[in-house]
């Protein structure tokens, strides 16, 4: 809702805002602000935001596209507004004299800094009304507190690289340069919070899983690995065959052979400081000759892992799936 307040006094409140204001509502650096780039401005608005105040002003776009810039600039903390005095839609024309205002700025005719103020104190006064977007709840993190300083420099750098695809071109251009960061990044966030286990120049990655028994009675345990290689030279993870595989899930006694895996060509091969996932399945036998994995809850179990660079029992510490 608008309140009518005689239109010289409104332009007056604006031409004095920047006055009346003895400390800057809110504080933000947009580097792309055309007019006023950091650090001239204390308040810099992104370069759209002022095409879209031009654009407004002389009628190229509509009341609506406007409010939108500005509910962008709100939900960002550009604009600073309690919550409070912001309400759900507005139906009333805007008055004229706001675009006037937009217009100076969009022509450098005043600051970011002027253009802010006044629209923050627009706002506050509920002359103008701007929906308020609605933040995201943000998730608490689950990196623990002693985690591998070098695995989150690698999630903050392949962030970083995320970022830098916004510039990629079209849409399928944009999707193709954030995929493998992201990849890397969703690896690494499971690496974080999983078991470290070195098996000479290769760590690999663990998180305890269940067992699921079947109503026939068949145990099924998928194992999911994240290998890192951190020597300077290839490293491979060899399963070529039942008969010749360097994984094996063992309880003390006995051994078990995978029922699949996603080792193609039998042989997984890991670059130097690069990371890989690999996954086994055991259960039912693939052949008659071999034996279908049974979990036991009083027994446990380990991932035999017998490569040239080196030899490691595992502990895969096997709960049942409720």
């Amino acid at each position: 809702m608008f309140k009518i307040i005689p239109i010289l006094f409104l332009i007056a409140i604006v031409a004095t805002m920047q006055i009346v204001a003895t400390t800057p509502i809110s504080y933000a650096q947009v580097t792309d602000s055309s007019n006023y780039p950091a650090p001239e401005c204390v308040i810099c608005v992104p370069g759209w935001i002022k095409n879209n105040a031009g654009w407004w002003a002389d009628g190229t776009i509509d009341d609506k596209s406007f409010v939108s810039g500005i509910q962008w600039l709100v939900s960002n903390e550009i604009i600073e507004v309690p919550s409070t005095t912001i309400t759900e839609t507005a139906n009333s024309e805007i008055p004229d004299w706001i675009k006037n205002t937009a217009g100076w700025w969009a022509n450098g005719i005043i600051s970011d800094d002027d253009f802010v103020n006044s629209i923050q104190y627009l706002i506050k006064t509920g002359i103008m009304v701007v929906p308020q977007a609605e933040k995201p709840v943000a998730e608490k993190s689950t990196i623990p507190t002693n985690a591998d300083p070098n695995i989150l420099k690698k999630i903050e750098q392949a962030k970083y690289d995320v970022t830098q695809c916004k510039d990629a071109g079209s849409a399928g251009e944009i999707y193709l340069c954030e995929s493998k960061p992201q990849k890397l990044i969703d690896i690494l966030e499971r690496a974080v919070v999983a078991d470290r286990y070195a098996v000479g120049s290769m760590i690999f990655y663990y998180k305890p899983t269940t067992v699921e028994v079947t109503p026939e009675g068949n145990s099924l345990l998928t194992i999911n690995l994240i290998v890192h290689n951190t020597s300077n030279e290839n490293q491979s993870m060899f399963c070529t065959g039942p008969a010749a595989c360097n994984f094996t899930v063992n309880d003390g006694k006995k051994s078990y052979i995978y029922s699949s895996n996603d080792i193609t060509a039998g042989r997984a091969v890991v670059k130097p400081d690069t990371f890989l996932t690999v996954q086994f399945f055991f259960g039912p036998a693939m052949a008659k000759q071999y034996d279908s994995f049974e979990y036991d809850p009083s027994k446990e179990y380990f991932l035999n892992i017998n490569e040239s660079y080196g030899n490691y029992d595992l502990p895969l510490k096997l709960t049942l799936k409720q």
